[in-house]
């Protein structure tokens, strides 16, 4: 008796339904923006971040990029996010012209696609010559890591002692620039590490923790992390968390070969629907802590929230606040891209845009003046011991300043102090003219390696995240091609990303040996499941 063959689904797994989503509502959206600004430089820019954002698109689709190296791609399609994509849908969505507001918009939107196909062609080659995370062998860099256990799997004890240490460094690290406040504020970014707990569930199922035990702990550290971020008036440690968490789902569903089916898709839907929901009154609570803040330091923290409250209830007062903010910007310094702070805080279009406007109109004499700036503050990235035992004559307190404030002085007269947000593009061209383009290419190549060291292979060949990969997912997400200056960018990769491993495993050390106090055990890679959780699987490498 014959056996009939075995129907594979014709469904397509649910990454490339997310890409195929992504490029039709960037067609949508290039649709969209013809009808709101006909406009010959509106219309050309749409073209461009169109185009520039298919490229990477397609380069997700048609490459195994997303599952051999997962954190340099991912950093690539960031790069697309943030720059291009990110404004042609987010524009489009509030009816806003794309180059409304942009100084160049069309030098601006070609001179980010023309560095996004040069990361691509880096990255092309980067995969050429390393095989995905240690498949032919480790290097010896991945093996010291490993030999330390950045590659082992945290228990829930861990993770949450992790956390805490990350809350109480980020309280006492707050506002302070001492030595001590900057390693206290080089340690909050564990503050988040007990949402790495569904991550892990979500990969290994049940018998990495069980839902019902956590919940409630997450909850209430959730609440704990919020309240102390409107107490310090911070966003950023509000918004790190849950952007982080998010940025991982989304990777993590972008690499799944499960098949989409009709709920997966009513998932994403409602999903969206929720976030869509969720970022009217998450707006106009960052707006009400920019108003807020101005008491800061002046009053108690439980005013502090109470302040934050009074203002979050009022949409009024925070329409009339945005108003004033977006008039004041205009006559001053112009940043005003996005109506929604937080769509302003991810996508950043309209400062690579200034900082490309003022760097066109330096003068030979300007261009001297912004290479020694830049040399000097090299320098000044290091720390103050290696700076006095060189013999370096640098004083740290004249370079204050940011590159986006140090490049509209130059061009404008504008005072230093602002902290403006620059960009490293700009700043490279002003700098070194069309030979920055080699220089961007190899340290793309750079930033590439570093990245991919915080990501492994699993025993049955895929290659999963470590703990501190998802920890820094929405650091390499927006600054991982592109930064406010070059030093920042260059701090990233060489010093922050290496700072970052190293007081992870010193925390999760202390973790494991006071094992014994915070309960759970450590779960080797070995002895959770081979395959990971449906739903959340990536491909084979």
């Amino acid at each position: 008796m014959n056996t009939p063959p075995v129907r594979r689904s014709a469904a397509p797994s649910t990454g490339r339904f997310v890409l195929y989503l992504l490029m039709a509502l960037s067609l949508g959206a290039l649709a969209g923006q013809l009808l709101i600004d006909p406009a010959a430089d509106n219309i050309a820019s749409a073209c461009i971040a169109f185009a520039s954002s298919m490229a990477v698109l397609l380069y997700l689709l048609w490459t195994p990029a997303l599952q051999t190296h997962p954190l340099s791609t991912f950093a690539l399609f960031g790069f697309c996010v943030t720059t291009q994509l990110g404004a042609l849908l987010g524009q489009t969505a509030y009816g806003t012209s794309l180059a409304g507001n942009l100084r160049l918009p069309l030098e601006t939107f070609g001179m980010l696609a023309g560095f996004q196909l040069l990361a691509m062609l880096a990255h092309t080659g980067y995969r050429w010559v390393l095989s995905p995370s240690g498949a032919h062998g480790e290097s010896l860099p991945r093996q010291w890591l490993r030999g330390l256990g950045l590659y082992a799997t945290p228990s829930t004890g861990v993770l949450w002692f992790t956390g805490y240490v990350g809350l109480l460094a980020f309280l006492l690290g707050a506002g302070r620039e001492s030595t001590f406040g900057k390693v206290m504020q080089g340690l909050s970014f564990l503050a988040w590490a007990p949402f790495l707990i569904p991550m892990y569930m979500l990969q290994f199922g049940e018998a990495y923790s069980r839902w019902r035990q956590q919940w409630l702990g997450l909850l209430f550290f959730a609440g704990l992390v919020v309240l102390l971020g409107l107490a310090a008036n911070a966003r950023q440690v509000m918004l790190s968390g849950f952007v982080t968490v998010g940025l991982f789902v989304l990777l993590g569903v972008m690499r799944s070969a499960q098949p989409v089916s009709g709920k997966r898709v009513l998932q994403v839907a409602v999903a969206g629907l929720v976030l869509a929901a969720l970022s009217i009154p998450l707006s106009d609570l960052a707006t009400a802590m920019v108003v807020a803040r101005k008491a800061r330091g002046s009053v108690s923290a439980v005013q502090m929230v109470q302040n934050t409250f009074h203002y979050w209830t009022r949409p009024e007062e925070l329409a009339n606040v945005r108003e004033e903010q977006r008039a004041d910007t205009l006559r001053k310094y112009d940043e005003h891209y996005f109506d929604n702070p937080l769509l302003a805080r991810l996508v950043e279009t309209k400062f690579h845009d200034n900082a490309l406007y003022f760097a066109s109109t330096l003068t030979q004499s300007d261009r001297q003046l912004l290479t020694e700036t830049t040399l000097d503050m090299f320098w000044v990235a290091l720390p103050d011991p290696v700076i006095r035992r060189l013999g370096i004559d640098i004083d740290k307190k004249a370079l204050e300043f940011s590159i986006g404030d140090y490049l509209s002085h130059l061009s404008q007269g504008a005072a230093l102090g602002s902290r403006r947000t620059g960009s490293m593009l700009a700043q490279g061209l002003g700098v070194a003219g069309p030979a920055f383009l080699a220089m961007y290419f190899a340290g793309c190549l750079l930033a590439f390696a570093a990245m991919d060291l915080l990501a492994f292979r699993h025993r049955r060949g895929q290659v999963m995240l470590s703990a501190v990969g998802m920890l820094l997912v929405w650091k390499l997400f927006q600054n991982g091609l592109s930064n406010d200056s070059l030093h920042a960018w260059l701090i990233g990769t060489v010093r922050n990303l290496p700072q970052n491993i190293v007081l992870f495993l010193l925390v999760a050390g202390v973790a494991r040996a006071l094992g014994a106090l915070f309960g759970g055990s450590r779960p080797s890679v070995d002895a959770l499941p081979a395959e990971p959780a449906r739903g959340l699987q990536p491909g084979r490498a």
